[in-house]
């Protein structure tokens, strides 16, 4: 291409071709003709910006500027090229004196704003994009600027109102609906950041984050198929993303999917071999299935990741068969439950058929003639989501829930049926509550401890005179406790009555029962109720 036949604009279509190489050769041979060609130097210089070389960007400006010092185009471009240089002061200074020779001149404010923006100075940003649009109504950049700002300041609902303006001046404006998705998902608005994804969807397909945003907002709706679908489509536009293969593994786990969830946590493990999450969910999935040596092999390269993981050490311990186990550290029983507490209640009442609340409080309605106006002081001892607090609610004048997982204190929280909810290890709480509590109900709480001989003591000190403690615990062999298969302790029915008698409680009722199932078949367990 003989470039001293082309006009500057042929020149600038082959930039705004991409054909930056031969842009490049027409400027530099405009400028060999006319060294003063102040648009050949203009346009150089975006074309150095372009592709990183903002030393020689400034300068070709400059140049400019000294040839044509009235255009003030030439302003707004340097003070860009100072901007990505970092030379804040020197942009706002440029920028502020085209605003004062054009106060009119909208562009220059929010080319201002672009300036406080970078310097994370919201509030002056959002001042100069405020004062463009009041210059120009229709300025769709500035209103687009304006919402980033404004997000940026946690002022979310003004942010919410600038993007529904933008997209009413410009409803293709795809940059503008997925900010305004992202806010509403941070309002948990999830049904409205759908609509805005899938608008921005049927224009840009293949937009990865749209992809992932649509099936975060289905997950946390519960609809699980549709986003699988999202996810499995953004893992297609971005093959190697660790944490959409994880989330497929995820929701493959809770469709019962188990081989499909193995596959899409090796895949992530492949790509990052030191993802903890995935080798501890493939732990998860390979015990479900009875693949134990797998199982272990993943949990103990979980343990290598992190070292001080209280939980997952004592998960292996669990798989080995550890002897010498007679408790389950605080660590594991918060990551249990945490883990578990947004669909404990359905799965633990529903799958599993759990009797324990009921029969707890059969047991003590039954020897202790509780009214709905009672005044009992009671504690619920690992209260998880409040299925034993619910049933005693009546008949509490005061009734605290305490427990090592915050997840499972949340549930509690949204029944609203506790005075007072804690969050802390057992033992703890215990120790520092003398002559308390009338009443302190512990519903599948021992099965997390072997030696249960400090809490009787605590609980011991924290009961009134004629205070009640009912608990319940997994019938065990011969050993005072042991560990079963599942990670939880059973107990042996001598050991729980000589615990009773060396702590000076009276068994006021003991009952056999079946306190839910697994694996279909009924797990049996000792119902307790003492007396101080």
């Amino acid at each position: 291409m003989n470039m001293a036949q082309l006009s500057i604009a042929d020149i600038q279509q082959l930039h705004r071709n991409g054909r930056l190489d031969e842009a490049r050769e027409g400027y530099e041979s405009l400028l060999r003709e006319n060294p003063k060609n102040v648009a050949a130097i203009h346009f150089l210089g975006l074309l150095n910006a372009e592709e990183g070389k903002l030393e020689a960007a400034e300068e070709n400006l400059k140049a400019a500027i000294g040839l044509n010092p009235d255009d003030v185009v030439l302003y707004l471009h340097l003070a860009n090229i100072l901007k990505a240089r970092g030379s804040f002061s020197e942009a706002v200074r440029i920028l502020r004196d085209v605003i004062q020779s054009n106060p009119r001149f909208a562009a220059a404010f929010n080319n201002l704003g672009t300036v406080y923006y970078a310097m994370e100075k919201w509030q002056e940003a959002i001042d100069v994009y405020q004062a463009a649009i009041e210059m120009q109504s229709d300025y769709v950049d500035a209103y687009y600027n304006l919402g980033l700002a404004l997000s940026k300041a946690k002022r979310r609902e003004e942010a919410i109102n600038t993007f529904r303006a933008l997209i009413e001046l410009a409803p293709q404006h795809a940059g503008g609906r997925f900010q305004l998705g992202c806010l509403l998902m941070q309002l948990n608005q999830w049904v409205a950041a759908i609509d805005q994804f899938h608008t921005i969807e049927q224009t840009h397909p293949f937009h990865f984050e749209t992809q992932s945003n649509l099936a975060t907002c289905f997950l946390r709706l519960g609809r699980l198929n549709e986003a699988r679908i999202h996810y499995a489509r953004a893992v297609e536009i971005m093959p190697a993303d660790v944490q959409i293969l994880f989330n497929l593994g995820v929701i493959s786990m809770q469709q019962g999917k188990t081989n499909e969830a193995i596959e899409y946590y090796q895949r992530a493990l492949k790509i990052d071999p030191n993802a903890y999450e995935a080798h501890n969910n493939l732990g998860v999935a390979y015990l479900s299935i009875r693949k134990t040596e797998l199982a272990l092999q993943h949990f103990r390269e979980a343990l290598r990741i992190q070292p001080d993981n209280e939980a997952i050490r004592h998960t292996i311990r669990i798989l080995v068969h550890d002897k010498s186990l007679s408790s389950s550290p605080s660590e594991y029983v918060r990551s249990l439950f945490d883990s578990y507490a947004d669909h404990y209640d359905t799965h633990i009442t529903t799958a599993l058929h759990y009797q324990v609340p009921k029969l707890i409080y059969q047991a003590v309605s039954h020897n202790h003639a509780l009214k709905n106006n009672a005044e009992l002081d009671i504690l619920d001892l690992g209260c998880g989501t409040g299925l034993c607090g619910e049933l005693f609610k009546s008949s509490a004048h005061t009734l605290t829930g305490v427990d090592i997982s915050d997840k499972m204190l949340s549930v509690a929280r949204q029944k609203k049926i506790y005075d007072k909810l804690e969050q802390s290890d057992l033992l703890s709480f215990l120790s520092v509550r003398a002559d308390a509590y009338d009443l302190i109900v512990a519903g599948d709480v021992f099965v997390y401890f072997g030696d249960l001989d400090a809490i009787f003591s605590a609980a011991y000190q924290a009961l009134r005179i004629g205070g009640l403690f009912v608990f319940n615990a997994e019938i065990g062999g011969n050993e005072d406790y042991c560990m079963t298969d599942s990670g939880r302790f059973a107990h042996n029915k001598h050991y729980l009555d000589s615990l009773a008698d060396r702590h000076h409680f009276k068994v006021g009722d003991y009952q056999a029962v079946s306190m839910r199932t697994q694996n279909e078949k009924p797990v049996l367990g000792h119902l307790y109720l003492l007396r101080k």
